[in-house]
């Protein structure tokens, strides 16, 4: 056996799928009603065997732990705002897989630069007015 003593440790970085959860709160709709989303993300670092460690690099020194937290959350409530403002609220609900589409589409191109392969998001909750939950429910 071999050691190298000018190799380190510098970072550890997990293959596993993390899930990130991301509380979107106040988003108008088209006809100004204010409602709150609950958003997962599942991501993993590393695109492929070939390229792991090129990516875990990319990752660790251009972007870090920290500035991804900060831009997934702002890429996720940007997205979701630009798409809610063009819906009504009584459609919210019906638009889910059009609105993961087009968020993991998004996130997808905005994260690959990056090392940050996005799989999946998910539109957990979906959260209206006390009041006009009721009215929508009895109509």
């Amino acid at each position: 056996m071999i050691y190298c003593n000018y190799k380190k440790i510098c970072v550890m970085v997990s293959k596993n799928t993390i899930r990130y959860k991301c509380p979107i709160t106040n988003v108008p709709t088209k006809d100004n009603v204010r409602i709150a989303l609950d958003i997962g993300v599942n991501f993993h670092i590393g695109r492929s065997q070939e390229t792991e460690e090129e990516d875990v690099k990319k990752f660790f020194y251009n972007f870090g732990p920290n500035r991804l937290e900060e831009l997934l959350q702002e890429e996720c409530e940007e997205g979701i705002r630009d798409f809610i403002k063009k819906i009504r609220v009584n459609r919210v609900r019906d638009v889910k897989t059009e609105l993961t589409s087009s968020l993991l589409a998004e996130l997808v191109t905005k994260f690959a630069i990056y090392g940050v392969v996005i799989e999946q998001v998910n539109i957990m909750n979906v959260i209206m007015p006390r009041d006009l939950r009721v009215c929508l429910m009895e109509t």
